[in-house]
């Protein structure tokens, strides 16, 4: 599992329940996980329903880990034409 905050990893979900990784958190209506404890701790806060958000202050400012494809070094780009588009 790893944080989609800044990176960092654990092996399992249970070792990240114990030490308290957030598992989703909202900014505004956009559902992100998971989050370390230091994230958690820095940047979130609990609502008055329960839920983890993210601080007003961090809204808009946070590039998530999620938002960009795993590096895949195995993966080879092939060119290909989509011939003629006529209007």
């Amino acid at each position: 599992m790893k944080c989609v905050i800044c990176g960092a990893s654990i092996e399992s979900v249970t070792e990240a329940l114990e030490l308290e990784w957030a598992p989703c958190f909202f900014e505004g209506d956009d559902l992100h996980g998971p989050a370390c404890p230091d994230c958690c701790e820095t940047l979130l806060l609990v609502s008055e329903d329960g839920d983890f958000e993210l601080r007003d202050e961090f809204r808009g400012k946070i590039i998530y880990e999620e938002d960009f494809p795993e590096e895949d070094d195995d993966l080879e780009w092939e060119e290909f034409s989509l011939g003629f588009i006529l209007n």
